[in-house]
């Protein structure tokens, strides 16, 4: 049988999926938020609760349960759609006109021929 671990907390989630963070290296990773305090895998560090840190896979390609502390991986929030949502109306940066292109242009290009079959339905079911 399982004990409880310290202070009652086995079986209780350590942390929360937070976003992606934009590496100082410039690549991404994904950004989790600790429910609790969390020693960091590499330096040994305390991760605070509600603080953010990414996870690295273990040396054999384990899964990414390895924590990473901002002072040893440091990064940048990435934003991305969640903040975005989050965000109050008016307070974000508007897209670029070249990436809201690109991005209309890819959705088209995947719901267009969705979007013409239900026109074309549409049209007979009116007739």
């Amino acid at each position: 049988m399982k004990g409880k671990g310290r202070g009652g907390e086995r079986g209780r989630p350590h942390s929360e999926r937070a976003g992606e963070a934009v590496l100082g290296s410039g690549g991404r990773a994904a950004l989790y938020r600790a429910l609790r305090e969390l020693p960091c895998s590499r330096c040994g560090g305390v991760i605070g609760e509600g603080d953010l840190f990414t996870r690295e896979a273990g040396p054999a390609g384990e899964l990414p349960l390895l924590r990473r502390c901002r002072g040893c991986v440091p990064f940048k929030a990435g934003g991305g759609l969640l903040a975005s949502l989050l965000a109050p109306e008016g307070g974000g940066e508007p897209l670029p006109a070249e990436v809201s292109a690109d991005v209309r242009e890819k959705v088209m290009s995947r719901l267009g021929p969705a979007l013409d079959a239900s026109k074309r339905r549409r049209k007979e079911t009116s007739r």
